[in-house]
């Protein structure tokens, strides 16, 4: 019995230091967002983390998760901007102000972004940084696979 408990303790006491190091470790890097996949009700799903971006990938880290990879990985010739709206009123509830919601699609998915101005940006200079796919002799636009 004790040595069961233990082992019990031992599990609780690994995953609070993984999501507190997680959680320390990430926050202070990346740009704070907040997604949410679509189609959705009004006001719902939204997830607080954090965008990575590294090269041609974006990775989004939810700040409520043990998981050791990220939960997203958005890949800059797969991502395009949709559009924008302004967050509704029952979402001013539970997100700042200031923010506005960016609607993405990456290889058939729709997501919704919660950004402000600054994020908004950086999502749009990194998507724009990258080489055309017609450019990228890689890309499966050049190198089409045979059906």
């Amino acid at each position: 019995m004790k040595t069961l408990m233990f082992i019990l303790v031992a599990i609780v006491l690994i995953a609070c230091c993984a999501a507190l190091w997680r959680f320390l470790n990430l926050r202070s890097q990346g740009y704070p967002v907040v997604v949410r996949s679509l189609p959705n009700q009004d006001g719902r799903h939204w997830r607080h983390g954090v965008l990575l971006y590294a090269g041609t990938s974006a990775r989004f880290y939810q700040l409520r998760s043990l998981r050791p990879q990220c939960d997203l990985r958005f890949t800059r010739l797969g991502t395009e901007i949709i559009g924008r709206r302004e967050i509704s009123h029952f979402e001013r509830k539970f997100l700042e102000a200031n923010l506005h919601a960016v609607e993405i699609a990456h290889r058939g998915k729709r997501y919704e972004m919660a950004l402000d101005a600054q994020g908004d940006t950086a999502l749009v200079a990194w998507l724009e940084s990258g080489p055309s796919a017609r450019r990228d002799r890689n890309s499966a636009y050049n190198n089409p696979r045979p059906i």
